[in-house]
Formats: structure tokens, C-alpha cells, sequence
């Protein structure tokens, strides 16, 4: 899936949050791009060298949290001990097979009824999350 952004988009951004567009943070961003949802270090170093070939780990890791302090970036903890990245966009949630792993966005957000009702407590919502956990198609049977 791809973002609602487009890579020279997200560049512009970047260059009015006064980061600096780095060759080694135009290799990730564009990589995440390419990559689509949720992707781990490895394949988002293995993309980048396909762009920068002397791109390292250590400067992808370094890329990916400044990316996120600056609000491009999210990361996803799914309690299986690795950290994935995917860039900002549009309002998205995930299922994971966990079987093979697969993960794929899920666009619809069933959600929103439940934040109505706390918002008429007088609880402030700032974010929410939720992941799907089961078994893909593939893997069912």
C-alpha cells in the first residue's frame, strides 16, 4: 500500500521541520515509501542500499529515530521483540498472521464509536491502536 504522500512530498517536509535531506534520509524515506506498511530495520536497510549502496545499519536505525521525532515516521511494537516502521499517513490499523507473519493494513476503523463515548466522559483522546491478531487465509486449515 502506498502512502498518501509522495516521496518529494515528504522531503519538502522534512525540509521545513529544518531537518536536513541527507542522501543516507532520502535512501530511508524512500525505501519506506517503496517498502509500504510496517517493515523491520533489515528490510528497510536492504531497500536504502539499493538506492545508497554504502549505507549502513547504525545510520538507518539513526535515520529512523529522527524521522520519527520529526513526526514522519511511526513504529510498531506487535510483541514479537522487533520494532517495525512505516511512514505517517492516513489513520490505519494492522493484521498479523501468526503463523507467517504477514501484515497487511487494514483501512476501516471500528473505533471511532468507542472514542465518542469516552470523549463524553471528559476523557481527551490523543491516539489510538489497535492490531488484529489470528491466521491469514494462507495459513488457515
Amino acid at each position: 500500500m502506498k502512502s498518501s504522500f509522495s516521496f518529494a512530498d515528504r522531503s519538502a517536509v522534512a525540509d521545513r521541520r529544518t531537518l536536513r535531506v541527507t542522501p543516507q534520509r532520502r535512501a530511508v524515506l524512500r525505501a519506506l515509501e517503496e517498502l509500504g506498511c510496517a517493515q523491520d530495520v533489515e528490510a528497510i536497510h536492504a531497500r536504502a542500499r539499493s538506492f545508497l549502496p554504502r549505507i549502513g545499519r547504525v545510520t538507518v536505525y539513526r535515520t529512523l529515530g529522527l524521522l520519527q521525532a520529526q513526526g514522519l515516521v511511526e513504529a510498531l511494537h506487535l510483541g514479537d521483540g522487533r520494532t517495525r516502521y512505516e511512514l505517517a499517513r492516513h489513520h490505519h490499523h494492522h493484521m498479523v498472521c501468526l503463523r507467517c507473519g504477514t501484515l497487511e493494513a487494514l483501512e476501516a476503523c471500528a473505533i471511532e464509536p468507542l472514542e465518542a463515548l469516552a470523549r463524553s466522559r471528559g476523557f481527551r483522546i490523543t491516539a489510538h491502536r489497535v492490531e488484529l491478531f489470528g491466521y491469514c487465509a494462507g495459513c488457515q486449515g
